[in-house]
């Protein structure tokens, strides 16, 4: 009998060694591939075919770069809010990452929201506000998880079954092996709808809410070497870029110049792979949007508190309440921004990853460039790689705000 629990202690002590090891670059994941995700890459297919693949290695190259600088912070627990508070003051630090929060949380709107309608379509519930509130509460019930390993665990298995997900639906569609190699071979349309679809996918692959994490982690994970985060991000990252492939590679297949709906990227499946396939993508969604939603805002409690001078640690009553207030903030959000205008949970997952990334991601890249040349000496070569990164962020930004403003205005 000692034996065989002997036996299954094994694997069992195997999985939980390989999640602490790759676990937060698999949050990383997570907070990167929510709802906006699968409906930006699904379009990005639908338009451009296999035309957009090469994006995607450059995408890694470039969060990797970011997260090279967020790792040296993590090793040394330099948290970066800790420093833009040292740097403002703590006067303008509260306000700044409360502000900072607030918009945040709007990535979360449409993750909570999109998840919800994924539990009215896989379950019996039949209204959408009841599911935006029961995904919220699954959300809670996650952070009341308060143990970090806890908590990456539940993560981790959601990313993998997403991935298994979209890996299933792409092997049943026997993708062309030639044209999608050839879509990796870099190309320039001349088309401003084309730069503008290579802006966000660089947007929606280097996400700042995980630098902000990734920096204020050294309790949880007890890292202080570098290697052992760039280790771990380098997996989620490119886990990301694998998975956000296998999505555009499906539109591309298998889907026509359609007007998005909740499951229009999986109908033309159907009759290709079975009727099955939508109840699958359904669960990608509703999973990917869920860990995203909630992950997302583990950002928030950390940077809330850390401007007000605090010491914060994942899964403490300060980083609890900052969390449980924006996940209730981002229901009473949704249900009334659904319920009064034209807003569907896709055209806000098509949305709100601009809201959430036009100011945070340039203000958090220079943060991060600004905070290693303070705390380290980058040789010349690294200092001039770490400014073309932040440099694109930036271009990033600017290009994401003039596609915003566009939207804003058909919609008004």
């Amino acid at each position: 009998m000692e034996e065989h629990t002997a036996a299954i202690d094994v694997p069992v002590s195997k999985a939980k060694e390989t999640i602490h090891r790759y676990g937060l670059g698999l949050l990383f994941a997570a907070n990167i591939f929510g709802a906006g995700s699968v409906y930006i890459l699904t379009e990005a297919g639908v338009l451009f075919g296999f035309g957009l693949l090469w994006v995607l290695p450059m995408a890694l190259g470039v969060g990797l770069v970011m997260h090279e600088m967020s790792a040296r912070l993590a090793a040394d627990d330099h948290p970066l809010m800790t420093y833009i508070t040292d740097v403002i003051g703590g006067t303008a630090a509260k306000p700044f990452a409360i502000g900072i929060a607030f918009i945040m949380q709007f990535w979360s709107v449409a993750n909570y929201a999109l998840a919800g309608a994924a539990l009215v379509y896989l379950t019996p519930l039949s209204n959408l506000y009841v599911g935006i509130i029961a995904a919220a509460g699954l959300g809670i019930s996650l952070v009341e998880l308060r143990v970090y390993s806890r908590i990456e665990g539940v993560i981790a298995t959601l990313v993998l079954a997403v991935f298994a997900s979209y890996v299933v639906i792409v092997a049943n569609l026997s993708p062309p092996i030639g044209a999608v190699a050839l879509g990796f071979v870099p190309g320039i349309v001349r088309d401003v709808e084309y730069l503008t679809m290579i802006i966000a996918l660089l947007g929606t692959t280097v996400y700042y809410p995980n630098f902000f994490i990734q920096t204020s982690m050294r309790h949880e994970k007890n890292w202080d070497i570098v290697s052992h985060y760039r280790r771990d991000h380098t997996v989620g990252l490119a886990a990301v870029i694998t998975l956000s492939a296998t999505v555009i590679i499906a539109a591309a297949i298998a889907l026509a110049d359609v007007e998005l709906t909740l499951t229009a990227p999986a109908e033309p499946l159907v009759d290709t792979i079975g009727p099955w396939v939508l109840g699958v993508f359904m669960l990608a969604v509703g999973a990917a949007s869920f860990s995203s939603a909630t992950g997302t805002l583990f950002a928030a409690g950390f940077m809330v508190p850390q401007s007000y001078g605090l010491t914060t640690r994942f899964g403490d009553l300060h980083f609890r309440r900052t969390v449980h207030f924006l996940i209730g903030l981002s229901v009473l959000l949704a249900v009334p921004i659904l319920a009064f205008t034209d807003f569907t949970p896709v055209s806000l997952a098509l949305l709100m990853p601009a809201v959430n990334g036009v100011v945070g991601l340039p203000i958090t890249a220079l943060a991060l460039y600004a905070a290693v040349n303070r705390y380290f000496e980058p040789t010349s070569t690294e200092r001039a790689v770490f400014l073309a990164a932040v440099f694109l962020m930036f271009l990033t930004s600017i290009v994401t705000a003039q596609s915003l403003t566009r939207s804003i205005l058909q919609l008004l």
